[in-house]
């Protein structure tokens, strides 16, 4: 619906909404309630809200799905350009107030008001604000995937699993660094809607190959016990300085077994390009991902593309080192992307 056409609807029902509140005061409607019935806080409005995000000047399609699946459990997702949908893994309603917190981006928040059949609010992004209104049009949509949080020593792990659990579907640990970081989170959404079983770790800018194998051990094991992940087809996204730790931990003796490797921004560093050659003879699956058009991006993928020979190393000149096109409507995928992850990952015989 236009944003024209929501916000004359807003203000109409709100001129009913004047009406009822006037009905409610009369002193001949009962007024007491047994006490339980006061304690208990009523719960989420269940339903699928759809309206516009404001944005750089933008209506920008969003809508809101608020579930219950099971008693004493709501969900909530937000649905809409990749830089703005995200399922929740907590639902806060009270007083008539929402807040859900996107899953590893805690400055990123969606709050809203209800007011009758609408939501309105903002959402809060890094270096943004877009209001939000939103009209109830129905019954909730199904989930993609859930998102759970997974605490470790140093910061939260985020695990983004497909809600299909009949179907298996491959197993991947998401290794991003401090420059990738804040859109991690964003990929690791899109790929989750692709099927994928996605455990999102703390960013993090250098690590030792030892603590890169222990990392991937973690993952390894955190992956096979979750619901509808091939167990074959388990593989590792490592990025910037981590992708060239992540390699050299595979090619080790006592390096984990993964199924295949994706590599973003990695430096393919003289110190880890026997280990990238390793890999190549072992027949591992690798893809070697680049953004930007700069001088270093493109002398790092030459040297990947030559360590590995393979033609599986694409740089996306339009995009940033995330992989993502700036844009006013927020950032998007590079053209391609994620489709060309998805259709390059191994599937078991």
């Amino acid at each position: 619906m236009p944003e024209s056409s929501l916000t004359r609807l807003y203000a109409r029902a709100r001129r009913g909404a004047r009406w009822l509140a006037l009905l409610a005061a009369a002193p001949w409607l009962p007024a007491c309630q047994p006490a339980a019935d006061r304690a208990a806080p009523p719960p989420p409005p269940v339903g699928h809200y759809a309206g516009t995000a404001q944005l750089a000047g933008l209506a920008l399609p969003v809508a809101l799905e608020l579930r219950h699946p099971a008693p004493g459990h709501y969900t909530a997702e937000l649905t809409g350009a990749p830089a703005l949908r995200f399922v929740a893994d907590t639902v806060a309603f009270l007083n008539g107030q929402l807040r859900l917190v996107r899953p590893g981006r805690p400055g990123e928040v969606l709050a809203l008001a209800l007011d009758g059949d609408f939501w309105r609010g903002t959402l809060r992004l890094d270096s943004a604000r877009a209001a939000v209104l939103l009209v109830r049009r129905g019954p909730p949509t199904p989930t993609a995937y859930r998102v759970e949080e997974v605490p470790q020593a140093q910061g939260s792990a985020w695990l983004f699993a497909p809600a299909d659990v009949q179907t298996v579907g491959p197993g991947l640990a998401l290794l991003p660094d401090a420059v990738t970081g804040p859109s991690a989170a964003t990929w690791a959404d899109a790929l989750a809607r692709e099927g994928l079983a996605v455990l999102l770790l703390p960013a993090a800018d250098s690590a030792g190959p030892a603590t890169a194998a222990a990392q991937l051990r973690a993952a390894r094991r955190l992956l096979r016990n979750t619901a509808g992940v091939d167990t074959a087809n388990l593989g590792i996204w490592a990025t910037g300085p981590r992708a060239d730790a992540a390699a050299l931990a595979l090619a080790a003796p006592w390096g984990p077994s993964m199924a295949f490797f994706i590599v973003q921004n990695a430096p393919a560093a003289a110190a880890s390009r026997d280990a990238y050659r390793a890999l190549a003879r072992q027949k591992l699956p690798v893809l070697g991902l680049y953004g930007g058009s700069g001088t270093s991006s493109a002398a790092a993928a030459a040297s990947l593309r030559g360590a590995l020979r393979s033609p599986a190393v694409r740089t996306y000149r339009t995009a940033g080192p995330d992989l993502l096109v700036p844009g006013p409507g927020g950032p998007t995928f590079a053209p391609g992307l994620p489709d060309a992850v998805v259709q390059w990952l191994p599937r078991p015989q």
